[in-house]
């Protein structure tokens, strides 16, 4: 598997609830794995576009950073929802295509800016509901985990 960066609105490491799981799947996934903290300083009264234009200014900061070899996904409830084999499918195909890095963007409490949205090589959605995203991190270290026994041929995937 190829590096993955995964951009996200708080530092994901001191998150006490989910730091036990967020380790476990770090250290199950055969690649270098760097989270990139997008803290904002942002005050009660900051209009959501104001938020957001904060928050994208910062992820797109990011991405300026990142190599041209990166395929980058933006997880969004508005985009497109797989299956595990299919995850699987599309994670492989970046990496047979050419892209060495593999770049996931979960959004804060408003969601992405359309500019960052569109910035993205796909859109993912892990269903119609919101997630905070603590929890959204881990759903895609899972996947991202499952992704790499499908693509070995492991059982780890039975369905």
């Amino acid at each position: 598997m190829q590096t993955i960066t995964i951009i996200c609105p708080s530092p994901l490491l001191k998150d006490i609830a989910t730091q036990g799981l967020i380790n476990e799947y770090t250290k199950r996934i055969s690649a270098k794995i760097i989270f990139v903290d997008q803290a904002i300083k942002v005050k009660s009264s900051d209009s959501e576009a104001v938020v957001k234009k904060k928050q994208a200014e910062g992820i797109l900061a990011s991405l300026n950073r990142l190599n041209k070899s990166t395929f980058i996904i933006a997880l969004d409830e508005k985009g497109k929802n797989y299956d595990s084999i299919s995850f699987a499918q599309n994670i492989e195909k970046a990496a047979v295509t050419g892209f060495s890095h593999l770049c996931f963007i979960i959004g804060g409490a408003y969601g992405l800016q359309k500019d960052i949205l569109m910035n993205a090589d796909l859109t993912l959605s892990f269903g119609k509901m919101v997630w905070p995203h603590r929890l959204v991190s881990v759903m895609l270290l899972e996947q991202l985990y499952r992704a790499q026994q499908i693509i070995a041929g492991h059982p780890y995937h039975k369905a």
